[in-house]
């Protein structure tokens, strides 16, 4: 069984929880299923060097034309062009987008699956534009069979979509990544707490570290490590009006090291007002660290009782968890070991076998 995967994801995404999820599944299929991704120029790492699954030899997103890189948007455009091509011309069984364009419709073969990763865009749409609103909706209408990363996306789904079939929609976790990985040390701070990922809006970073300040004034050598983007003005700016701006930092890290801040952090903590699903939790499980959340969306769903919770928006509740997780050491051995066991429910192989469940009948 043949599938296609088409360019989007892959063409824009250097990292990332999208384009690691599919690559995890990509090495996770059975003999029975061939994954080929449809690309002339790739620039995602999780990908690179994995020649098995391109439809032709692939240039790296930074080859020069005369003498000149070639813009991401114009990257982006050949890719597209390829993947229409491939979509009408290439022989496959089933189409799998990776992200939300509909540029397809109309010219596919075979039964589409999508993958739906979260409702962020319909629940908070003052942080996107309309259009990936309506082309994510006729992506969840008119292909063959969604599937969800979870019952509470599912759940999302259904309530903004009555009109969908239930029966349309699987839901398929993620599984936990750093399986086979050695960590790689670096000069972290003595006491930290992780942060990881993205830090705007919805992600309540800022909101949470104004929550957080009682703790940080009375913990003086407790730190804020950030995996992401490099903090923005306006962070900075936030931070120091709290007294705490030498005391957060940003990084960006391979899984290596990123491994490595979760192993050597006092605990991750994941303020997010709503995820889809939360695969950083999975990681930190893998990591042996105690993970801290906000009481809001998947995240009792996927980590049930091997995480403490906090209300967002509330410092009394914020400082109480994260103040347990610095003092309370059997505490925090509890919920690692708790977070191994939970890890049983989230494996590659079989988020995989799931998904060949789901491709095999549709043919």
């Amino acid at each position: 069984m043949r599938v296609l995967f088409d360019y989007q994801k892959f063409s824009t995404q250097r990292t990332g929880g999208i384009t690691r999820y599919f690559a995890e599944l990509f090495s996770h299929f059975s003999p029975e299923v061939e994954p080929v991704v449809s690309l002339k120029y790739n620039r995602n790492v999780y990908i690179s060097g994995n020649s098995s699954v391109f439809l032709r030899k692939v240039k790296d997103y930074d080859f020069r034309f005369r003498g000149r890189k070639l813009p991401l948007a114009a990257v982006d455009m050949i890719n597209k062009a390829y993947s229409e091509y491939d979509i009408s011309h290439q022989e496959y069984d089933i189409f799998h987008p990776t992200y939300y364009g509909c540029y397809f419709f109309g010219k596919v073969r075979r039964p589409v699956v999508v993958t739906v990763h979260d409702m962020i865009h319909e629940l908070y749409p003052e942080a996107y534009g309309g259009k990936i609103v309506r082309d994510k909706k006729r992506q969840i209408l008119e292909s063959d069979h969604v599937v969800a990363v979870s019952e509470n996306t599912k759940k999302d789904i259904l309530t903004l979509y009555p009109e969908v079939d239930p029966s349309k929609i699987s839901v398929i976790y993620h599984g936990a990544s750093f399986k086979e990985l050695q960590p790689e040390e670096g000069p972290w701070p003595e006491r930290y707490l992780l942060f990881v990922g993205r830090r705007d809006g919805y992600k309540n970073f800022l909101p949470f570290m104004h929550d957080l300040k009682p703790v940080m004034d009375k913990q003086k050598d407790l730190q804020v490590v950030c995996v992401g983007e490099p903090l923005k003005a306006c962070e900075r700016k936030a931070l120091v009006s709290l007294g705490v701006g030498s005391r957060v930092s940003a990084l960006q890290a391979s899984d290596a090291r990123l491994l490595s801040l979760y192993q050597n952090a006092e605990a991750f903590v994941f303020p997010s007002l709503y995820e889809g699903f939360g695969l950083p939790i999975l990681e930190a499980f893998r990591a042996g660290c105690p993970v801290c959340l906000s009481d809001a969306s998947c995240f009792p769903e996927v980590a049930s009782d091997a995480a403490l919770y906090f209300r967002p928006g509330d410092s009394e509740s914020v400082c109480d968890a994260v103040t347990r997780c610095l003092e309370d050491k059997y505490l925090c051995s509890s919920l690692v070991k708790k977070g191994k066991a939970r890890l049983e429910m989230f494996d590659w192989k079989n988020s995989a076998a799931a998904l060949e469940k789901v491709y095999g009948s549709l043919l």
